[in-house]
């Protein structure tokens, strides 16, 4: 009977650390918030500070899967790069092993109850009763009151478990069980937190002996990367890749260390002079983790090159952006948002060229302005095309509901229908010519002169003004130029319709049927539309000052 009452124990000290990790994380995103992302995102610029931010963010957060929500999220938003995002999964590796030190240091020291019962009933009445950031931060309390509870109950079972068992046959397996064994544990329970805590509470008790020990937590650095390989088989694809350098990663400096547990275990206890094991196994921890980010700084930029080389965008996959960052996330969502907003305008502005037959080559812009507007896309019918942009209109109304469903800013909402603006009103163009898709086949295969005439100088405007347009993409941090060049290009459209008009009243009518004059006055009247649209678009998804902008021009 005490058996299994020390049995349960151990359990009931593994749930409650592990819920104890669930709320600290949890109150921990309710108290950092933009504030803790804002620092994380700051502070990964390059691969270097990428490293070192991941390390100091996991240390102060004590969850490596907050941090790695975020990175993922900051990837798929396009706020920082691949390199940068493996940067901060490798630091996180060695910030996590601070959790060891506290637990060595403290936990084994001293009289956990004594500590962990104030913040459990602080915590725990606190946020029964209080709101908003308060109660945010008596979740925190309570967390760590659990956790630290849990740590107590565990040590205690372990404690009792090793006066009643003879462990010596378990000692003398061969130290490769020992590692398959923080693997499996790992995968189970899901956190290489509660495999240390378990480890540290049976080295304590002298259930195993140190390279057992050691050959455990290396298990636990590999069991922590089964849910992140499993969960991102079907994810998009910068989260497949950021999960398969976190593998790759800890697959090999868990070999390095499992190979050399001997030799650094000596190192540990005879050069540097520790006898404690508790101390000796930490340690251990973190050495293997640092020497894994030397070996592998130098060459972040070529195994991220490597990565998207051997991992590529599912091409069926409508969304890029916003398919990678959690809507909860807010100022990451909305920087998904804005790019996706942009990419379905430029797929419009790719839909509408292609309808009227003009050539991206023949727009005067820039070269990289070019390389960076036109999308690569697969040459679909334009029927097919086109319904690729209604569907990603469906997901980006989609995902801006779910963004708005959290707690945002009046300035963020403002925004966030500004973008759906931007896309309404892409649709809106692309669909415009789409359904004129006929009579502009007619008009570019008739041999009337004075038809083909009128028709030419109607695409010669089309041309100029999107050359124009497209153009100004590059300078839409200039807010003065971009506003004043949108409204040029607005009165130039109106004047291109008169103008057109003109020549067509001034056409010999007598060599054009009524057919043909009725059909030409209204692939003028929805060319204008598409246009004005579209540079309506432009407005809401470039330029935030673009109020004069509303309705597009009825067809």
């Amino acid at each position: 009977m005490l058996e299994q009452l020390d049995f349960w124990k151990l359990i009931a000290g593994l749930g409650a650390f592990l819920f104890g990790m669930l709320q600290l994380e949890e109150g921990l995103k309710k108290l950092a918030g933009k504030t803790f992302r804002r620092f994380l995102r700051q502070s990964t610029s390059k691969p270097a500070s990428s490293v070192l931010g991941g390390m100091v963010a996991t240390a102060i957060v004590q969850s490596s899967s907050l941090v790695g929500l975020i990175v993922l999220a900051f990837v798929g938003a396009g706020i920082i790069p691949l390199v940068n995002a493996i940067g901060i999964v490798i630091g996180a590796n060695l910030g996590t092993t601070f959790t060891g030190w506290i637990v060595a240091t403290v936990g084994f020291k001293f009289d956990l109850q004594a500590v962990a019962l104030p913040l459990f009933g602080i915590g725990g009445l606190g946020y029964t009763l209080l709101k908003d950031r308060w109660q945010s931060l008596a979740q925190f309390l309570l967390g760590f009151g659990l956790l630290l509870l849990g740590l107590d109950l565990m040590k205690t079972s372990v404690g009792v478990l090793a006066t009643q068992f003879d462990f010596q046959s378990i000692a003398d397996f061969p130290i490769i069980v020992f590692l398959l064994l923080g693997v499996v544990l790992t995968a189970i329970i899901q956190s290489s937190s509660a495999t240390m805590m378990i480890t540290l509470s049976a080295l304590y008790a002298g259930i195993i002996p140190l390279p057992a020990a050691a050959a455990i937590v290396i298990g636990g650095d590999l069991g922590t990367t089964s849910t992140v390989l499993l969960g991102s088989l079907q994810g998009a694809v910068s989260k497949r890749r950021v999960a398969m350098a976190h593998v790759l990663f800890n697959l090999t400096v868990d070999v390095i260390a499992f190979s050399l547990i001997i030799p650094l275990l000596k190192f540990i206890t005879d050069v540097v002079g520790l006898s404690d094991p508790l101390y000796t196994l930490v340690l251990f921890h973190s050495l293997f983790n640092f020497i894994g980010i030397i070996l592998f700084f130098p060459f972040l930029k070529p195994f991220s090159h490597f990565l998207e080389k051997r991992i590529r965008e599912d091409v069926t996959e409508v969304r890029q952006y916003i398919s990678e960052v959690p809507p909860n996330v807010t100022d990451a969502a909305l920087e998904a948002l804005k790019q996706e907003s942009r990419r379905l305008v430029k797929m419009a502005a790719h839909i509408n060229l292609r309808i009227l037959k003009i050539s991206h080559k023949n727009l005067q812009i820039k070269q990289n302005t070019e390389n960076t507007f036109f999308i690569s896309t697969t040459m679909l019918p334009v029927e097919k095309q086109y319904e690729t942009i209604k569907r990603l209109e469906g997901e980006i109304v989609r995902y801006a509901m779910e963004v708005q469903s959290s707690p945002i800013e009046p300035a963020e909402a403002q925004q966030i229908e500004r973008l759906l603006d931007a896309v309404r009103h892409a649709v809106y163009s692309a669909k415009s010519l789409k359904d004129i898709r006929a009579d502009l086949s007619q008009f570019h295969e008739m041999d009337k002169p004075d038809l083909v005439r009128l028709f030419d100088s109607l695409s010669q405007q089309v041309t100029e003004l999107y050359s124009v347009a497209i153009g100004l993409i590059d300078k839409h941090h200039e807010h003065e130029y971009f506003s004043e060049e949108l409204e040029n290009l607005q009165s130039k459209l109106k004047l291109f319709h008169h103008e057109f008009m003109h020549n067509l009243y001034q056409a010999r009518l007598k060599d054009i049927t009524g057919l043909e004059l009725s059909t030409l006055m209204n692939v003028n009247r929805e060319v204008r539309a598409s246009c004005d649209a579209f540079l309506k678009s432009i407005a809401r998804a470039w330029y935030t000052g673009a109020d004069e902008y509303s309705e597009p021009v009825a067809a």
